[in-house]
């Protein structure tokens, strides 16, 4: 009876260092498209717009994305002009946001930024966005209309270690992605490199430096929702895994 007790408490304590050894992904706010595009029996993935103690969430981070969403308030990079340009606004996810990409930057954590996501990383790092592309850009490309459209990127960078981070290495330089904003990046924040821009020159992928960051990448459209037979939705997960597990 001794040793068979003693067999069950072994195997409890097995099973509790292989649950601890699982990955952590934290999303900023998470949604079905998500949490199926990061999927993964070694990960669990948490949605940090519902946590409360959030500084005790982000000490088990092993990975962070900011998901797409409402527009980022304009005072956080002071223009208060475009106030008039904003749909709606979310200021907890601002702070939550804010906090999970400084925490990021600080510890390395690798890091994906999607839609809004790219924007909060350029804001949070200093630079600025266009309140509404259309008002303040043109219509050259049309980035939504009443919902989700499609159009081509372009290549834009000659380095090949940060452009390889986001696109598949088919020496494609043009790709076809999903849109759905109306808002972008503006001036860019020292440190983030463009890789990737729309026929307006509107940033659609950039990359933080690696002197500052070895995987922080992000992009303007919705690799989640591009499909799982697509390259950049591909690409763009197995090397943020990647960068997961060499830490």
């Amino acid at each position: 009876m001794k040793k068979y007790l003693s067999l069950l408490i072994f195997v409890f304590f097995l099973s509790c260092s292989i649950e601890q050894e699982k990955k952590t992904i934290i999303l900023s706010k998470a949604s079905t498209n998500y949490i199926n595009w990061l999927t993964e029996l070694d990960f669990n993935i948490v949605n940090a717009y519902t946590i409360n103690n959030l500084d005790s969430l982000m000490l088990v981070a092993d990975g962070i994305v900011l998901t797409g969403g409402e527009d980022i308030n304009p005072l956080m990079y002071g223009d208060s002009s475009n106030l008039l340009l904003c749909e709606a606004m979310d200021f907890r996810r601002d702070s939550i946001e804010k906090k999970l990409f400084d925490y990021a930057l600080s510890e390395q954590i690798p890091f994906i930024g999607i839609c809004r996501g790219m924007q909060m990383m350029n804001v949070a790092h200093g630079g600025t966005l266009y309140g509404d592309i259309p008002t303040e850009l043109g219509d050259e490309v049309i980035h939504r209309n009443n919902g989700e459209v499609t159009h081509e990127i372009y290549i834009s960078s000659n380095n090949n270690d940060y452009v390889d981070m986001i696109f598949p290495k088919n020496n494609d330089s043009i790709h076809t992605v999903n849109s759905w904003h109306h808002q972008g990046l503006k001036d860019i924040a020292e440190g983030i490199v463009v890789v990737a821009e729309s026929n307006d020159g509107l940033p659609e992928a950039v990359v933080m430096d690696k002197s500052l960051h070895p995987f922080m990448i992000a992009v303007q459209f919705h690799p989640e929702r591009l499909g799982a037979d697509n390259g950049i939705h591909q690409n763009m997960r197995k090397n943020f895994f990647d960068a997961i597990y060499q830490d």
